[in-house]
């Protein structure tokens, strides 16, 4: 919790900075000159806005992995809570001029729920503006974010994203841990800055990069990632 308020506190200090300063943006899609898009954040969903530990911990008590079935019932039901620090940012953002952007890979079907649910937690939701994006809206739009962050960037100066992985930042999110180190690296000072961290330890994309994708059990999964650990050699 203090660690997701921290980032956020950051990221609205941040966005003090990226509105004074006209030529800042975020997206790897922005090019060209942007001085006069009115401006934008783009925030990832689960993870990042919506804390969805109680199912992580329906699905440690029942020893399951992560299903389609059971996680649509889960985002219907609409009982995702706020991340510590995301409301109030959002609303910041909002009270500002910027148009906040929710860019998620839950898909379309529960695009109702979801709305539902982050206006419920008093999240701001543009009523004249397509704001919720999300997977399979549109025939372009899959796992990789980069054609929606690219479909704000043609009407919006993107201030700033947030997320909780490396995909809610650039398409070159896949790959084994050291490829995907060396994009974060490339990546430099837009960390802390244009581009705002929140961490979750619970899963991401660097589970199946650790554990090379073959452990399907619970179990078998988690003694994967163990074994992938850049280990102590032990005492001599």
């Amino acid at each position: 919790r203090a660690a997701t308020i921290q980032a956020y506190a950051l990221a609205r200090a941040e966005l003090e900075r990226g509105l004074a300063d006209g030529l800042r943006n975020a997206a790897p899609e922005q090019q060209g000159d942007v001085r006069d898009l009115p401006p934008a954040v783009i925030l990832d969903v689960d993870e990042t806005v919506l804390d969805n530990s109680p199912y992580q911990g329906w699905l440690a008590q029942e020893g399951r992995r992560f299903e389609p079935a059971t996680w649509s019932a889960w985002v219907e039901a609409r009982q995702a809570r706020a991340i510590a620090g995301a409301v109030e940012f959002t609303r910041y953002a909002a009270s500002k001029g910027v148009t906040v952007f929710y860019v998620s890979n839950r898909d379309v079907s529960g695009e109702a729920a979801t709305r539902a649910n982050l206006e419920a937690l008093g999240f701001p939701i543009n009523p004249d503006v397509d704001t919720v994006l999300l997977k399979n809206e549109k025939p372009d739009w899959g796992s990789a974010k980069g054609t929606r962050r690219a479909a704000v960037a043609a009407g919006y100066r993107i201030v700033m994203l947030v997320g909780d992985a490396l995909g809610d930042f650039t398409d070159s999110y896949k790959g084994t841990i050291d490829e995907r180190a060396a994009v974060v690296e490339q990546a430099g000072d837009a960390w802390g800055s244009r581009w705002i961290l929140i961490p979750n330890p619970m899963y991401g994309a660097w589970e199946d990069a650790a554990a090379g994708g073959s452990a399907e059990t619970p179990a078998a999964h988690e003694a994967a990632l163990l074994k992938a650990a850049a280990a102590w050699g032990g005492p001599n």
